[in-house]
Protein backbone atom coordinates (compact mmCIF):
# COMPACT_ATOMS: atom_id res chain seq x y z
CA UNK A 1 0.00 0.00 0.00
CA UNK A 2 1.45 3.46 -0.89
CA UNK A 3 2.52 5.66 1.98
CA UNK A 4 1.55 9.32 2.51
CA UNK A 5 4.45 11.50 3.63
CA UNK A 6 3.57 14.66 5.59
CA UNK A 7 6.33 17.26 5.81
CA UNK A 8 6.12 19.34 8.99
CA UNK A 9 5.81 23.12 8.38
CA UNK A 10 6.37 26.12 10.58
CA UNK A 11 9.50 27.07 12.46
CA UNK A 12 12.48 24.72 11.91
CA UNK A 13 13.33 22.26 14.65
CA UNK A 14 16.61 23.25 16.19
CA UNK A 15 18.65 21.03 18.46
CA UNK A 16 17.54 23.04 21.49
CA UNK A 17 13.86 22.67 20.59
CA UNK A 18 14.25 18.93 20.06
CA UNK A 19 15.93 18.62 23.44
CA UNK A 20 13.16 20.61 25.18
CA UNK A 21 10.46 18.45 23.62
CA UNK A 22 12.33 15.24 24.26
CA UNK A 23 12.51 14.46 20.55
CA UNK A 24 15.22 12.21 19.26
CA UNK A 25 14.55 12.33 15.52
CA UNK A 26 13.81 15.09 12.99
CA UNK A 27 10.18 16.24 12.67
CA UNK A 28 8.58 14.10 9.95
CA UNK A 29 5.69 11.68 9.76
CA UNK A 30 4.23 9.25 7.28
CA UNK A 31 1.46 6.75 6.82
CA UNK A 32 2.62 3.25 6.31
CA UNK A 33 1.67 -0.36 6.44
CA UNK A 34 1.91 -2.45 9.51
CA UNK A 35 4.82 -4.59 8.47
CA UNK A 36 6.94 -2.23 6.43
CA UNK A 37 7.41 0.64 8.83
CA UNK A 38 5.74 3.00 6.37
CA UNK A 39 7.99 2.32 3.37
CA UNK A 40 5.55 0.34 1.24
CA UNK A 41 5.36 -2.34 3.87
CA UNK A 42 3.46 -5.51 3.45
CA UNK A 43 1.17 -4.96 6.43
CA UNK A 44 -2.54 -5.19 5.98
CA UNK A 45 -3.62 -2.21 8.08
CA UNK A 46 -2.53 1.42 7.73
CA UNK A 47 -1.14 3.32 10.65
CA UNK A 48 0.53 6.63 11.47
CA UNK A 49 4.19 6.43 12.43
CA UNK A 50 5.24 9.21 14.83
CA UNK A 51 8.94 10.04 15.28
CA UNK A 52 10.19 8.92 18.66
CA UNK A 53 7.72 6.01 18.96
CA UNK A 54 8.42 2.39 18.57
CA UNK A 55 7.48 1.29 15.08
CA UNK A 56 5.56 -1.64 16.50
CA UNK A 57 3.24 0.46 18.63
CA UNK A 58 -0.01 1.67 17.11
CA UNK A 59 -0.81 5.33 17.96
CA UNK A 60 -3.99 5.84 19.92
CA UNK A 61 -5.26 9.07 18.28
CA UNK A 62 -4.82 11.25 15.26
CA UNK A 63 -5.58 14.92 15.99
CA UNK A 64 -6.62 16.90 12.89
CA UNK A 65 -6.76 20.72 13.27
CA UNK A 66 -10.35 21.99 13.21
CA UNK A 67 -11.88 18.55 14.01
CA UNK A 68 -10.86 17.96 17.60
CA UNK A 69 -9.63 14.63 18.87
CA UNK A 70 -10.50 11.27 17.35
CA UNK A 71 -9.15 7.86 16.57
CA UNK A 72 -6.92 7.33 13.62
CA UNK A 73 -8.74 6.36 10.40
CA UNK A 74 -8.98 2.67 9.69
CA UNK A 75 -9.16 3.12 5.95
CA UNK A 76 -7.20 5.20 3.42
CA UNK A 77 -8.49 5.67 -0.11
CA UNK A 78 -5.81 7.20 -2.26
CA UNK A 79 -4.26 8.91 0.74
CA UNK A 80 -7.46 10.82 1.71
CA UNK A 81 -8.93 10.66 5.20
CA UNK A 82 -12.57 9.67 5.70
CA UNK A 83 -14.93 11.93 7.62
CA UNK A 84 -15.73 15.65 7.41
CA UNK A 85 -12.97 17.90 6.02
CA UNK A 86 -11.29 20.43 8.28
CA UNK A 87 -12.93 23.83 8.56
CA UNK A 88 -11.84 26.34 5.95
CA UNK A 89 -10.52 29.75 6.88
CA UNK A 90 -13.05 32.60 6.77
CA UNK A 91 -10.55 35.07 5.31
CA UNK A 92 -10.64 35.58 1.57
CA UNK A 93 -8.05 37.73 -0.24
CA UNK A 94 -9.42 40.79 -2.08
CA UNK A 95 -10.13 40.54 -5.82
CA UNK A 96 -6.99 40.91 -7.91
CA UNK A 97 -4.68 39.85 -5.09
CA UNK A 98 -1.51 38.33 -6.55
CA UNK A 99 -2.94 38.74 -10.03
CA UNK A 100 -0.56 36.95 -12.36
CA UNK A 101 -1.73 39.13 -15.25
CA UNK A 102 -0.32 42.27 -13.61
CA UNK A 103 2.86 44.06 -14.63
CA UNK A 104 6.01 42.05 -14.47
CA UNK A 105 9.18 42.93 -12.62
CA UNK A 106 10.74 44.51 -15.71
CA UNK A 107 13.58 43.43 -17.98
CA UNK A 108 16.71 42.05 -16.45
CA UNK A 109 19.75 44.31 -16.84
CA UNK A 110 23.01 42.53 -17.61
CA UNK A 111 25.00 45.04 -15.61
CA UNK A 112 26.27 45.28 -12.07
CA UNK A 113 24.76 47.62 -9.53
CA UNK A 114 27.83 49.82 -9.47
CA UNK A 115 27.80 50.11 -13.26
CA UNK A 116 24.15 51.19 -13.26
CA UNK A 117 24.82 53.76 -10.56
CA UNK A 118 27.80 55.04 -12.53
CA UNK A 119 25.66 55.43 -15.68
CA UNK A 120 23.05 57.36 -13.73
CA UNK A 121 25.71 59.46 -12.05
CA UNK A 122 27.25 60.50 -15.37
CA UNK A 123 23.90 60.55 -17.29
CA UNK A 124 25.43 58.51 -20.06
CA UNK A 125 22.68 57.77 -22.59
CA UNK A 126 19.14 58.90 -23.23
CA UNK A 127 16.77 59.40 -20.32
CA UNK A 128 14.51 56.48 -21.32
CA UNK A 129 17.54 54.17 -21.43
CA UNK A 130 18.65 55.28 -17.99
CA UNK A 131 15.10 54.90 -16.67
CA UNK A 132 15.40 51.12 -17.12
CA UNK A 133 18.02 51.03 -14.37
CA UNK A 134 15.62 52.36 -11.71
CA UNK A 135 13.49 49.18 -11.35
CA UNK A 136 16.62 47.03 -11.36
CA UNK A 137 18.18 49.13 -8.62
CA UNK A 138 14.97 48.95 -6.62
CA UNK A 139 15.07 45.16 -6.80
CA UNK A 140 18.67 45.36 -5.61
CA UNK A 141 17.57 47.26 -2.51
CA UNK A 142 18.05 50.87 -3.65
CA UNK A 143 15.00 53.04 -3.06
CA UNK A 144 14.56 56.56 -4.39
CA UNK A 145 16.44 58.16 -1.52
CA UNK A 146 19.38 55.79 -1.87
CA UNK A 147 19.57 56.37 -5.63
CA UNK A 148 19.51 60.14 -5.09
CA UNK A 149 22.30 59.94 -2.52
CA UNK A 150 24.42 57.69 -4.72
CA UNK A 151 23.91 59.44 -8.07
CA UNK A 152 22.52 62.92 -7.38
CA UNK A 153 19.41 62.15 -9.46
CA UNK A 154 16.48 63.78 -7.67
CA UNK A 155 13.51 61.65 -6.71
CA UNK A 156 11.19 63.94 -8.68
CA UNK A 157 13.18 63.23 -11.84
CA UNK A 158 13.15 59.52 -11.03
CA UNK A 159 9.34 59.56 -10.81
CA UNK A 160 9.05 61.44 -14.11
CA UNK A 161 11.37 58.97 -15.82
CA UNK A 162 9.55 55.97 -14.38
CA UNK A 163 6.20 57.28 -15.68
CA UNK A 164 7.36 58.65 -19.04
CA UNK A 165 9.49 55.67 -20.09
CA UNK A 166 6.51 53.26 -20.41
CA UNK A 167 4.65 55.94 -22.37
CA UNK A 168 7.47 56.22 -24.89
CA UNK A 169 7.81 52.43 -25.06
CA UNK A 170 4.09 52.01 -25.83
CA UNK A 171 4.23 54.69 -28.54
CA UNK A 172 7.29 53.09 -30.11
CA UNK A 173 5.68 49.64 -29.98
CA UNK A 174 2.55 50.90 -31.77
CA UNK A 175 4.59 51.73 -34.87
CA UNK A 176 2.47 54.80 -35.64
CA UNK A 177 5.32 57.30 -35.33
CA UNK A 178 8.44 57.47 -37.42
CA UNK A 179 11.89 57.39 -35.81
CA UNK A 180 12.30 61.07 -36.69
CA UNK A 181 9.20 62.00 -34.67
CA UNK A 182 10.27 59.80 -31.76
CA UNK A 183 13.66 61.51 -31.78
CA UNK A 184 11.88 64.70 -30.73
CA UNK A 185 11.49 63.18 -27.26
CA UNK A 186 15.09 61.98 -26.89
CA UNK A 187 16.38 65.18 -25.32
CA UNK A 188 14.28 66.42 -22.39
CA UNK A 189 11.20 64.69 -23.71
CA UNK A 190 10.33 63.05 -20.41
CA UNK A 191 8.40 66.12 -19.22
CA UNK A 192 6.35 66.07 -22.43
CA UNK A 193 5.47 62.38 -22.34
CA UNK A 194 4.86 62.43 -18.59
CA UNK A 195 1.60 64.33 -19.18
CA UNK A 196 0.32 61.53 -21.45
CA UNK A 197 0.55 58.84 -18.78
CA UNK A 198 -3.23 58.78 -18.19
CA UNK A 199 -4.12 58.41 -21.88
CA UNK A 200 -4.75 55.06 -23.50
CA UNK A 201 -2.22 53.55 -25.89
CA UNK A 202 -4.48 54.44 -28.83
CA UNK A 203 -4.60 58.10 -27.75
CA UNK A 204 -0.91 58.53 -26.99
CA UNK A 205 0.53 58.23 -30.50
CA UNK A 206 -1.61 60.97 -32.15
CA UNK A 207 -1.04 63.24 -29.17
CA UNK A 208 2.73 62.67 -29.30
CA UNK A 209 2.79 63.42 -33.04
CA UNK A 210 0.87 66.65 -32.43
CA UNK A 211 3.28 67.63 -29.65
CA UNK A 212 6.29 67.09 -31.89
CA UNK A 213 4.67 68.92 -34.82
CA UNK A 214 3.67 71.99 -32.79
CA UNK A 215 6.69 71.84 -30.43
CA UNK A 216 4.45 72.14 -27.38
CA UNK A 217 5.72 72.94 -23.91
CA UNK A 218 5.06 70.68 -20.89
CA UNK A 219 2.25 73.01 -19.77
CA UNK A 220 0.63 72.83 -23.22
CA UNK A 221 1.01 69.04 -23.16
CA UNK A 222 -0.89 68.96 -19.90
CA UNK A 223 -3.71 71.02 -21.45
CA UNK A 224 -3.79 68.65 -24.43
CA UNK A 225 -3.95 65.54 -22.26
CA UNK A 226 -6.79 66.97 -20.19
CA UNK A 227 -8.61 68.02 -23.36
CA UNK A 228 -8.40 64.45 -24.68
CA UNK A 229 -9.96 63.07 -21.50
CA UNK A 230 -12.66 65.77 -21.53
CA UNK A 231 -13.45 65.04 -25.18
CA UNK A 232 -13.83 61.36 -24.37
CA UNK A 233 -16.01 62.02 -21.32
CA UNK A 234 -18.33 64.61 -22.88
CA UNK A 235 -18.63 63.00 -26.31
CA UNK A 236 -17.20 65.81 -28.42
CA UNK A 237 -17.93 63.95 -31.67
CA UNK A 238 -21.64 64.59 -31.11
CA UNK A 239 -20.95 68.34 -31.16
CA UNK A 240 -19.29 68.21 -34.58
CA UNK A 241 -15.63 67.86 -33.53
CA UNK A 242 -13.38 65.03 -34.72
CA UNK A 243 -10.99 63.13 -32.47
CA UNK A 244 -7.83 64.66 -33.95
CA UNK A 245 -5.66 66.47 -31.39
CA UNK A 246 -6.36 69.83 -33.00
CA UNK A 247 -10.13 69.36 -32.90
CA UNK A 248 -9.88 68.01 -29.36
CA UNK A 249 -8.19 71.24 -28.27
CA UNK A 250 -10.73 73.25 -30.25
CA UNK A 251 -13.54 71.43 -28.44
CA UNK A 252 -11.91 72.35 -25.13
CA UNK A 253 -11.94 76.05 -26.10
CA UNK A 254 -15.53 75.69 -27.33
CA UNK A 255 -16.59 74.34 -23.94
CA UNK A 256 -14.73 77.18 -22.22
CA UNK A 257 -16.56 79.72 -24.38
CA UNK A 258 -19.94 78.22 -23.49
CA UNK A 259 -19.19 78.74 -19.81
CA UNK A 260 -18.12 82.38 -20.16
CA UNK A 261 -20.45 85.23 -19.25
CA UNK A 262 -18.88 88.22 -20.96
CA UNK A 263 -18.93 88.54 -24.73
CA UNK A 264 -15.24 89.43 -24.84
CA UNK A 265 -14.31 86.21 -23.05
CA UNK A 266 -16.51 84.16 -25.39
CA UNK A 267 -14.85 85.64 -28.46
CA UNK A 268 -11.36 85.12 -27.01
CA UNK A 269 -12.03 81.41 -26.41
CA UNK A 270 -13.56 81.01 -29.86
CA UNK A 271 -10.51 82.57 -31.54
CA UNK A 272 -8.15 80.28 -29.63
CA UNK A 273 -10.22 77.33 -30.79
CA UNK A 274 -10.15 78.47 -34.43
CA UNK A 275 -6.35 78.67 -34.29
CA UNK A 276 -6.06 74.92 -33.60
CA UNK A 277 -9.17 73.44 -35.27
CA UNK A 278 -8.55 70.85 -38.01
CA UNK A 279 -11.98 70.21 -39.56
CA UNK A 280 -14.63 72.45 -41.11
CA UNK A 281 -17.24 71.22 -38.63
CA UNK A 282 -15.17 72.42 -35.70
CA UNK A 283 -14.52 75.79 -37.36
CA UNK A 284 -18.23 76.22 -38.04
CA UNK A 285 -19.15 75.63 -34.40
CA UNK A 286 -16.53 78.11 -33.21
CA UNK A 287 -17.41 80.71 -35.84
CA UNK A 288 -21.02 80.70 -34.67
CA UNK A 289 -19.81 82.11 -31.36
CA UNK A 290 -18.19 85.13 -33.01
CA UNK A 291 -21.39 86.45 -34.59
CA UNK A 292 -21.39 89.16 -37.24
CA UNK A 293 -17.62 89.67 -37.04
CA UNK A 294 -17.15 86.47 -39.04
CA UNK A 295 -20.29 86.92 -41.12
CA UNK A 296 -22.36 84.23 -39.37
CA UNK A 297 -25.37 84.30 -37.07
CA UNK A 298 -24.54 85.21 -33.50
CA UNK A 299 -25.24 82.74 -30.74
CA UNK A 300 -27.16 84.42 -27.96
CA UNK A 301 -25.37 83.78 -24.67
CA UNK A 302 -26.52 85.10 -21.30
CA UNK A 303 -24.40 88.04 -20.14
CA UNK A 304 -26.33 88.95 -16.96
CA UNK A 305 -26.52 86.86 -13.80
CA UNK A 306 -29.97 85.78 -12.64
CA UNK A 307 -30.09 84.16 -9.22
CA UNK A 308 -32.69 81.40 -8.84
CA UNK A 309 -33.73 80.34 -5.34
CA UNK A 310 -35.95 77.52 -4.13
CA UNK A 311 -37.72 78.48 -0.91
CA UNK A 312 -38.45 76.08 1.91
CA UNK A 313 -41.79 75.77 3.66
CA UNK A 314 -40.39 77.35 6.80
CA UNK A 315 -39.41 80.45 4.86
CA UNK A 316 -42.98 80.89 3.62
CA UNK A 317 -44.46 80.54 7.10
CA UNK A 318 -45.07 84.22 7.97
CA UNK A 319 -48.22 85.61 9.60
CA UNK A 320 -48.82 89.39 9.35
CA UNK A 321 -50.47 90.90 12.44
CA UNK A 322 -51.90 94.36 12.99
CA UNK A 323 -50.29 96.24 15.88
CA UNK A 324 -53.14 97.84 17.85
CA UNK A 325 -50.81 99.92 20.00
CA UNK A 326 -48.79 99.58 23.18
CA UNK A 327 -49.83 97.50 26.18
CA UNK A 328 -51.15 99.63 29.06
CA UNK A 329 -51.55 102.54 26.61
CA UNK A 330 -53.91 101.33 23.86
CA UNK A 331 -57.64 101.28 24.56
CA UNK A 332 -60.01 98.37 24.22
CA UNK A 333 -61.69 99.94 21.19
CA UNK A 334 -58.36 100.18 19.40
CA UNK A 335 -57.71 96.50 20.01
CA UNK A 336 -61.13 95.38 18.81
CA UNK A 337 -60.89 97.62 15.72
CA UNK A 338 -57.62 96.05 14.53
CA UNK A 339 -58.22 94.25 11.22
CA UNK A 340 -56.98 90.82 10.23
CA UNK A 341 -55.61 89.52 6.94
CA UNK A 342 -55.39 86.06 5.45
CA UNK A 343 -52.60 84.67 3.28
CA UNK A 344 -53.35 83.27 -0.16
CA UNK A 345 -51.41 81.46 -2.88
CA UNK A 346 -48.25 79.41 -2.75
CA UNK A 347 -46.23 82.40 -1.53
CA UNK A 348 -48.69 83.49 1.15
CA UNK A 349 -49.70 86.74 -0.52
CA UNK A 350 -51.80 89.08 1.64
CA UNK A 351 -53.52 92.42 1.17
CA UNK A 352 -53.98 94.99 3.92
CA UNK A 353 -57.60 96.18 4.20
CA UNK A 354 -58.36 99.91 3.98
CA UNK A 355 -59.03 100.25 7.72
CA UNK A 356 -55.56 98.90 8.49
CA UNK A 357 -53.54 101.19 6.23
CA UNK A 358 -52.71 103.63 9.04
CA UNK A 359 -51.70 100.87 11.48
CA UNK A 360 -48.31 99.29 11.99
CA UNK A 361 -47.91 95.62 11.04
CA UNK A 362 -45.54 92.95 12.23
CA UNK A 363 -44.66 89.67 10.48
CA UNK A 364 -44.20 86.74 12.86
CA UNK A 365 -43.34 83.13 12.08
CA UNK A 366 -46.49 81.17 11.31
CA UNK A 367 -46.38 79.04 14.45
CA UNK A 368 -49.17 76.58 15.01
CA UNK A 369 -50.67 78.75 17.76
CA UNK A 370 -51.04 81.56 15.20
CA UNK A 371 -52.44 79.21 12.57
CA UNK A 372 -55.21 78.10 14.95
CA UNK A 373 -56.02 81.65 16.08
CA UNK A 374 -59.11 83.21 14.48
CA UNK A 375 -58.24 86.91 14.91
CA UNK A 376 -54.79 87.49 16.38
CA UNK A 377 -53.78 91.05 17.30
CA UNK A 378 -50.37 92.33 18.43
CA UNK A 379 -49.52 94.85 21.15
CA UNK A 380 -46.03 96.19 21.73
CA UNK A 381 -44.34 96.11 25.14
CA UNK A 382 -41.82 98.84 25.86
CA UNK A 383 -40.00 96.94 28.62
CA UNK A 384 -41.04 93.46 29.71
CA UNK A 385 -39.61 93.82 33.20
CA UNK A 386 -41.90 96.80 33.90
CA UNK A 387 -45.04 94.64 33.49
CA UNK A 388 -45.72 92.95 36.86
CA UNK A 389 -47.70 90.09 35.32
CA UNK A 390 -44.84 89.19 32.95
CA UNK A 391 -42.29 89.36 35.74
CA UNK A 392 -44.47 87.16 37.97
CA UNK A 393 -45.14 84.62 35.19
CA UNK A 394 -41.45 83.86 34.75
CA UNK A 395 -39.10 82.00 37.05
CA UNK A 396 -36.60 84.85 37.08
CA UNK A 397 -35.44 85.52 40.62
CA UNK A 398 -31.79 86.48 40.55
CA UNK A 399 -30.50 89.83 39.45
CA UNK A 400 -28.89 88.30 36.36
CA UNK A 401 -32.14 86.64 35.29
CA UNK A 402 -34.11 89.85 35.81
CA UNK A 403 -31.51 91.71 33.79
CA UNK A 404 -32.05 89.37 30.86
CA UNK A 405 -35.78 90.17 30.94
CA UNK A 406 -35.18 93.81 30.11
CA UNK A 407 -36.14 94.85 26.62
CA UNK A 408 -39.01 95.12 24.20
CA UNK A 409 -41.56 92.45 23.42
CA UNK A 410 -44.78 91.75 21.55
CA UNK A 411 -47.94 90.40 23.14
CA UNK A 412 -50.29 88.46 20.85
CA UNK A 413 -53.94 87.89 21.81
CA UNK A 414 -56.87 86.26 20.02
CA UNK A 415 -59.87 88.62 20.15
CA UNK A 416 -62.26 86.56 18.03
CA UNK A 417 -64.42 85.04 20.81
CA UNK A 418 -67.23 87.21 22.20
CA UNK A 419 -68.09 85.02 25.19
CA UNK A 420 -64.86 83.90 26.79
CA UNK A 421 -64.86 81.14 29.42
CA UNK A 422 -62.17 82.27 31.82
CA UNK A 423 -59.58 79.76 33.05
CA UNK A 424 -57.40 80.36 36.09
CA UNK A 425 -54.25 79.03 34.39
CA UNK A 426 -54.52 81.40 31.40
CA UNK A 427 -53.72 85.06 30.84
CA UNK A 428 -56.21 87.46 29.24
CA UNK A 429 -56.13 90.90 27.68
CA UNK A 430 -58.64 93.12 29.47
CA UNK A 431 -59.72 96.75 29.63
CA UNK A 432 -59.44 98.31 33.09
CA UNK A 433 -61.62 101.06 34.58
CA UNK A 434 -59.57 103.76 32.85
CA UNK A 435 -60.11 102.16 29.44
CA UNK A 436 -56.48 100.99 29.07
CA UNK A 437 -55.42 97.48 28.16
CA UNK A 438 -53.97 95.30 30.88
CA UNK A 439 -52.64 91.74 31.27
CA UNK A 440 -54.45 89.67 33.90
CA UNK A 441 -54.89 86.05 34.95
CA UNK A 442 -58.23 84.29 34.61
CA UNK A 443 -58.99 84.71 38.31
CA UNK A 444 -58.37 88.46 38.27
CA UNK A 445 -60.10 88.98 34.92
CA UNK A 446 -63.41 87.68 36.32
CA UNK A 447 -63.83 90.93 38.24
CA UNK A 448 -63.25 93.09 35.15
CA UNK A 449 -66.18 94.23 33.08
CA UNK A 450 -64.53 93.87 29.65
CA UNK A 451 -62.36 90.94 28.59
CA UNK A 452 -60.90 91.56 25.11
CA UNK A 453 -59.33 88.18 24.36
CA UNK A 454 -57.07 85.36 25.49
CA UNK A 455 -53.32 85.93 25.42
CA UNK A 456 -51.52 83.48 23.13
CA UNK A 457 -47.89 84.32 23.94
CA UNK A 458 -45.34 87.05 24.51
CA UNK A 459 -42.35 86.95 22.17
CA UNK A 460 -39.06 88.77 22.39
CA UNK A 461 -36.30 89.47 19.82
CA UNK A 462 -33.26 87.19 19.61
CA UNK A 463 -30.70 87.67 22.34
CA UNK A 464 -27.23 88.88 21.49
CA UNK A 465 -25.74 86.31 23.82
CA UNK A 466 -27.55 83.43 22.08
CA UNK A 467 -27.53 84.13 18.32
CA UNK A 468 -28.73 80.59 17.55
CA UNK A 469 -31.81 80.79 19.78
CA UNK A 470 -34.55 78.33 18.95
CA UNK A 471 -38.22 79.08 18.52
CA UNK A 472 -39.07 77.73 21.95
CA UNK A 473 -36.53 80.11 23.48
CA UNK A 474 -37.93 83.06 21.57
CA UNK A 475 -41.48 82.32 22.75
CA UNK A 476 -40.43 82.24 26.40
CA UNK A 477 -40.35 85.38 28.47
Amino acid sequence: MPSLHLQAQGRPFTAARQQRRGASTPASARYGGGGGGGNYGGGSDPRLIIPGQDSGVRPAKLVVPGQGGGTAPKNLNGGLLDGPPPQQQQFRPPPGFMDMAGPGPGPEIDMSTEEMLSRLRSLTGHWYELAKFLPALQRAGYDGVAVEEATGLERKVQNVWSSAAPVRASIAASGQLSPEVLAHFDAEGEDLLYELRFLSVRQRAPAAAYIAERNLSPQECQVLARAVKEYERRGGRKEGFSDSPGDVLAYKHFRDAMECRRTADVEACAKRGLAVADTDGARSKLTSLLGEEQGGPAMVLPTAILTMLRMSRDELGVRPLAVAGELQVATGDQVLAAPKVSSEGVFGNFKIPPEGVDLEWVALPNWSVLTLAAHPVALTIRNCIDVPQIRAATSAKTEEELKRMKGQGILVADIAAEDIALQHDKYYLVEDASGRTQLMTGGDAAAVARVLGIVLFVCRPPSRDTPAATTSELMSV
